[in-house]
């Protein structure tokens, strides 16, 4: 099929080409007639490249590099012109046209010869655009990832096409391990997944692996648990990125994957991509980049020689090169005679020679001059004394030079004139080396403005005969930049009499912004601007010492904002980072100028409020709350729209330090969220209800302890039909945790750790078994149900489905047991927000668990987010009405009118409804009015232990069994 392409393509293209001549030659015997020389001429090339990413993405920085290089070796002279889409940070693409338009107008007065784009998101805008910004260039392309017939057909274009031999690398990592399996590390972001879906070929080679494992989102706290569970000769392939934190976490960058992987597993690591190369990895069949740019670069140069690009197809194959690390080589006992042929290694241990080829030629050339120069003293004996004093005075200089690190060498008589400059006086007002012989550095100098010196101290010095150490002085350019200097030198004596001076001036702006930016860096948060969780920390130490100590009044207040875990698992890390910046200049701009806010990590904030009375810090907290719930973030045609709860502490006198202060906000904060979150909360001394919640806060420290001690247990709350209520039983089950004191926990307090600390699919584990086996010891009619709450980290973990399908097939056919329990007998609950956070791999797991006769309940519906577009792709069973829309609709028309028509498509799509927050029986009534399917609320039944349900009139009489 390609061939037919690529055939039709040259054809094409040769039939456009003598057109274009026949269209040249007309043009020609036009001008001649009129007398109109034509003369050849050499000119400038230029040449614009559209970078889709950012420039400090490797792949990106390995482009430009092998560009330029290449571009470099050309005959002709070539002006590069680099512009970057951004694509991987604003994936949307929504400043596409003002990114072209920026670029029509910059270079609206140059004549551009070619463009060329790297990567789809470019391609796809220049084509989309190409008749309005770029009708007449011929364009060469690079890093395409698919050969489309589409693109073999655009009139002046050609290019290079991207192409990874991951079986290759995946076949020899297989060969070199004699290993019966395979790992491959992957990722659920859009690119990891279309990798992902690449896995299975690896079947298809030759010899293919006995078992081939895909391990998705890994982080650094799961990577050893999860990996150690195969042996430690699989190969590791590098498909993704391990993740921060949880599963759902940034993605880390490609090296400090790498890195990581290498410090924390034993297995060899391989890969086909150059960004891991060189950091831990055995080898693999890479795609260069710099070479990749080559190949491209060599198109590009045939057509600004004056080749038509309709003569060029496109290359379809770019080259794949063998790269192995020596290192890794010897620590897996690899041989480098069995590599493939062509094989480049990297991390080499040279001989002694190979290692010092240059230092040893040196040396004998050294010795070779040294025996030259001996013979020629001995011809010239007579100028001996003069050819060592003059050797001696440059070897003093440009020794002295060499260790200053100068880019200007200068010299003053003893009169304070220049005698000698050497180097780059560039910054000097333009001066040449020549400006300064005779001048004294006042004359020429001190009348500049632009110029800041202290030229008192200088003077000073000066007279003293004293050594000039770092000087420093500033040159202004235009309205902007500022560059930066240092002047060091020392007085020379000769027979202990002053003759002058002899030093160096170097440029160390660099310097200077870099150790700017550190202590910037070292304040700052640099997502928001705000002072830094150390820095805060400090802050906080001083205001509680002056508090203590001098009788200032100040308030410490703890701000968690609510519901921004949705726009994270919606939207994305980078649509949250931006909500995070504007909200935080949304606080900034409500509070005084004297008082500190600072970001705390992640979601959280600090603020100190000194000279602030408790009731002064209520209104300014209120004030808070109020711009934060009256804000509307705006992304991608959606709004988003979160709130703020704030815990008040007043900075007491004596007895509490700045950590205690900052925990008892905290736990503050927490209690406004448990009050209805938006609202703040003042910790008064004494408060029991903190003083609770912080004991138990304590005892959810390890919920892994409270997993091994059994320490949690089963509620269950009936969910009845609203129109039939003898219909056969049907329940969700409950999570509670006791704490080490027998008090029992709420989930609201242990879940959002669980999640934090990659715990909670292990609790969503034992929730399932010990729900299964208690499921097993009821007489149930067939047409019962349970349901069961699943959280989104366990429905994304691959191995969890697997697990959950042999654990229902176990207990089925578990012959104690059979009689009693059916898949048909289990109901999953899923949260609205875990199922669009993760709705590929939810639409699996349902499509799997439903051939078993397992149901599906959608959670929450109607929590913020919803979206009716998803009904379409989850084939659930039941639709779970939220109960902030029910609990007043008895009340409330506008809630009222949305049950209705959530109720009314759910029917459509033969979907049940249950609402929820039943609590009365006015609300039971309108439930019914308007066909609501079940109910479940304190107005129907209150939580029971699950060991009540087992003792009713359900249960069996276990000595019949």
């Amino acid at each position: 099929m390609l061939q037919t392409w690529l055939s039709n393509f040259s054809s094409l293209r040769q039939s456009r080409l003598l057109h274009q001549r026949w269209r040249l030659g007309t043009l020609l015997g036009l001008l001649l007639p009129l007398g109109i020389g034509i003369e050849a001429a050499h000119a400038e090339k230029n040449v614009l490249i559209i970078h889709s990413y950012h420039p400090a993405l490797s792949w990106t920085d390995a482009l430009k590099r092998g560009i330029e290089q290449e571009f470099g070796k050309s005959e002709e002279e070539v002006q590069l012109f680099h512009e970057f889409l951004d694509a991987k940070r604003f994936p949307n693409l929504d400043h596409q046209q003002k990114f072209l338009a920026a670029i029509q107008t910059k270079y609206q007065k140059m004549d551009l010869d070619l463009v060329m784009v790297s990567d789809d998101p470019g391609l796809g805008i220049v084509l989309k655009h190409r008749e309005t910004y770029f009708p007449q260039h011929p364009i060469v392309f690079l890093g395409i990832n698919k050969v489309q017939p589409e693109l073999l057909e655009q009139p002046s274009m050609t290019g290079v096409f991207e192409t990874h031999d991951r079986l290759a690398t995946a076949q020899e990592a297989l060969s070199q391990m004699n290993s019966e399996g395979i790992i491959i590390l992957a990722d659920s972001s859009e690119t990891g997944r279309a990798e992902s879906s690449r896995a299975s070929k690896i079947l298809g080679i030759p010899n293919p692996p006995q078992e081939l494992v895909v391990l998705e989102d890994l982080t650094a706290t799961t990577l050893k648990q999860r990996i150690q569970a195969y042996p430690a000769h699989w190969p590791i392939l590098l498909w993704g990125q391990l993740r921060e934190e949880t599963p759902q976490g940034s993605l880390i960058d490609f090296q400090a994957t790498t890195r990581m992987m290498r410090a924390t597993v034993p297995n060899p690591l391989y890969s086909s991509s150059s960004t891991h190369i060189g950091h831990g990895v055995v080898g693999g069949k890479v795609l260069d980049g710099e070479q990749h740019a080559k190949e491209a670069v060599e198109l590009a140069n045939q057509i600004l020689g004056g080749r038509s690009p309709e003569l060029l197809p496109p290359i379809t194959k770019s080259k794949n090169t063998w790269f192995f690390d020596a290192q890794e080589l010897k620590r897996f006992s690899i041989a480098t005679a069995d590599l493939p042929t062509g094989s480049q290694l990297i991390n080499q241990q040279n001989s002694f020679y190979d290692q010092y080829r240059h230092w040893v030629w040196l040396t004998v050339a050294a010795f070779a001059a040294t025996l030259l120069i001996i013979g020629l003293l001995i011809e010239v004996i007579r100028r001996r004394a003069i050819a060592a004093q003059i050797l001696e005075e440059n070897q003093t200089r440009y020794k002295d030079l060499a260790e200053a690190g100068a880019n200007v060498f200068w010299e003053l008589d003893a009169q304070m004139r220049f005698t000698y400059i050497s180097g780059d006086p560039e910054g000097l007002h333009g001066l040449k080396p020549d400006d300064f012989l005779g001048q004294t550095p006042q004359a020429l100098l001190a009348h500049h403005r632009n110029i800041e010196f202290d030229w008192v101290d200088f003077s000073n010095h000066i007279q003293d005969q004293a050594i000039l150490d770092n000087f420093h002085f500033r040159l202004k350019e235009g309205n902007q930049n500022l560059r930066i200097f240092k002047l060091n030198g020392k007085p020379i004596f000769e027979s202990g009499e002053f003759i002058g001076y002899r030093g160096i001036k170097r440029e160390i702006t660099e310097e200077f912004q870099l150790a700017e930016n550190l202590a910037y860096q070292a304040t700052y948060d640099t997502l928001t601007g705000l002072v830094n969780r150390q820095t805060f920390d400090q802050t906080l130490q001083q205001t509680v010492y002056r508090v203590q100590n001098k009788g200032l009044q100040a308030v410490l207040c703890y701000l968690d904002l609510d519901q921004f875990k949705i726009v994270n698992d919606t939207a994305g890390h980078l649509v949250g980072d931006r909500l995070l910046a504007e909200i935080a200049q949304v606080l900034q701009q409500s509070i005084r100028a004297s008082d500190i806010l600072g970001r705390l990590g992640g979601d959280e904030f600090g603020l100190i409020l000194e000279g602030c009375s408790i009731t002064q810090a209520q209104a300014i907290c209120q004030t808070l709350t109020q711009k934060v719930r009256d804000y509307r973030f705006c992304w991608a045609k959606r709004q988003f729209r979160v709130g703020v709860s704030i815990g008040l502490v007043p900075i007491e006198t004596e007895g509490c330090d700045a950590v205690d202060m900052l925990s008892h906000a905290d736990l503050a904060c927490y209690r406004a969220k448990d009050l209805g979150r938006g609202r703040a909360y003042v910790a008064e001394p004494g408060d029991m209800t903190l003083a609770s919640q912080k004991t138990q806060m304590g005892h959810l420290a390890n919920l892994t302890q409270a997993l091994e001690e059994n320490r949690f247990f089963l509620m269950q709350q009936p969910i009845v039909s609203l129109s039939h209520p003898s219909k056969a039983p049907h329940f969700e089950v409950l999570l509670r945790l006791l704490d080490e004191n027998g008090s029992t926990i709420s989930p609201g307090l242990f879940i959002p750790e669980a999640e934090r600390y990659g715990l909670i699919t292990q609790i969503d584990w034992w929730v399932l078994q010990t729900s299964l086996k208690a499921l097993s010891q009821l007489n149930l009619p067939s047409n019962s149900l349970i349901s069961i709450n699943l959280s989104g980290a366990s429905l994304s973990n691959a191995n969890f489905l697997q697990d959950v399908i042999r654990l229902i097939r176990e207990t089925a056919e578990e012959k104690a047991f059979s009689q009693f329990f059916s898949p048909q007998c289990i109901c999953f609950e899923i949260t609205e927000t875990a199922a669009i956070a993760h709705l590929d791999r939810v639409k699996v797991f349902i499509h799997d668990l439903k051939a078993l006769g397992v149901r599906f309940a959608l959670d929450d519906f109607g929590s913020g987010v919803s979206s009716f577009g998803y009904l379409r792709e989850l084939p659930v069973d039941f639709l779970k009405i939220d109960g902030s829309l029910v609990k007043n609709m008895h009340h409330n028309a506008t809630d009222r009118a949305i049950v209705a028509l959530i109720n009314d498509l759910a029917h459509m799509m033969s979907i049940q409804t249950i609402a929820e927050f039943v609590e009365n029986d006015g609300i039971r009534q309108c439930l019914s009015d308007i066909g609501i399917d079940y109910g479940q609320g304190y107005g129907i039944g209150r939580p029971t232990p699950l060991e009540e349900l087992m003792a009713d009139e359900y249960s069996t009489n276990r000595s019949a069994i």
